[in-house]
């Protein structure tokens, strides 16, 4: 895992540049600066943390940049609307000048962790596309490449990415641990208590249990992306809140479409959902005996292909056995192909 990134500064103030400088001093960090919308968005995503000026807030929340985490205004005028821009934002607090203690634990709790996980969505264009199966791929990918890989099952209508993988008796906690959940995780203690098999951990439900996402879940998977490589989440395919925050906060989202005109006609409204909340999207399509072909599901839903899945007969049949769907050829493949997108390169 690498280094947290540096802070963001986006300020044309003056005294709150120098502010933010002696902020990130005391947590060790070297920030980058930015005064203009334009330079926020080149640095938008890769800041461990951003400290944004109410000089910009505005211009900012306007924008439509990309959910993420860590975002903190520091405002002189602390009245009702500037909380309501720093809600369009995404920030996760609105400190004065004067709040030096609350901006140091902030920019503390951002560079948590040994760096900043690349998250993956993956939403199935249509019902039992192979989503979950895919999701679990990637996490088999990225342990093999010697990454950190989390798999998030946060669809409550899934069979389960604990028994796709085989995992399903693994020791750990799960989803419904977290119920009682309040403030900040630690991202190494996280690590250490959920479940895992060969190499991938895994943030699942308990069987038999409610399958409701915990109140809780955004301070979980903040700690889970400080904690890991790869945060691989299977997203139900009617988003919801909590999907179409996922989605948000991903690098990529990924929708899995067979190549059918149903499964076609299906995927459009869940593409067109996606779309809405997502920074960046791209296809992964399925492989059909006489189906329409990559090329025409790409036209017809106006997105890049990222990866192909051509059917493995062996697929169903290891994953029945609890062996996981790591020995099928084209899912390694295709998760490999997504990886390569994404950037996490082979050790």
């Amino acid at each position: 895992m690498t280094h947290a990134a540096a802070p963001l500064i986006a300020t044309t103030d003056p005294r709150l540049i120098d502010e933010g400088l002696r902020w990130c001093a005391a947590v060790g960090a070297s920030p980058t600066r930015a005064d203009d919308v334009a330079a926020v968005r080149r640095s938008w995503r890769g800041a461990s943390a951003v400290l944004v000026g109410d000089d910009l807030l505005d211009d900012l929340a306007r924008s439509s940049l990309p959910r993420r985490e860590h975002v903190v205004v520091v405002a002189r005028d602390l009245s009702p609307n500037r909380w309501s821009a720093a809600v369009a934002l995404g920030a996760v607090a609105v400190c004065g000048p004067d709040d030096e203690d609350r901006v140091v634990e902030l920019l503390s709790a951002a560079l948590d962790g040994s760096g900043e996980a690349c998250v993956v969505a993956v939403v199935g264009g249509v019902g039992g596309a192979g989503a979950s199966t895919l999701t679990a791929a990637l996490g088999i990918a990225a342990s093999r490449r010697r990454l950190r890989p989390l798999v998030v099952d946060a669809d409550p209508l899934g069979g389960g990415l604990d028994l796709v993988l085989g995992a399903e008796t693994a020791d750990g906690v799960r989803w419904d641990d977290f119920g009682t959940t309040r403030g900040r995780l630690d991202a190494s203690s996280l690590a250490d208590v959920l479940p895992a098999r060969d190499g991938v951990a895994q943030l699942v439900w308990a069987r038999g249990s409610l399958r409701q996402v915990p109140d809780a879940w955004p301070e979980v998977v903040s700690a889970a992306v400080r904690g890991f490589d790869l945060v691989a989440v299977d997203v139900p395919r009617h988003l919801g809140v909590t999907g179409a925050e996922l989605v948000g906060r991903s690098v990529l989202t990924l929708v899995v479409v067979p190549e059918e005109i149903a499964a076609v006609a299906a995927a459009r409204r869940v593409v067109d959902e996606v779309r809405l909340r997502a920074p960046t999207v791209g296809l992964v399509t399925v492989r059909r005996p006489h189906g329409l072909g990559a090329a025409a599901v790409e036209e017809a839903l106006d997105l890049p292909s990222v990866a192909r899945l051509r059917p493995d007969r062996r697929l169903r049949a290891a994953v029945d056995q609890g062996q996981g769907p790591g020995r099928c050829r084209s899912l390694g493949r295709a998760a490999a192909a997504v990886l390569d997108a994404v950037g996490l390169d082979r050790s």
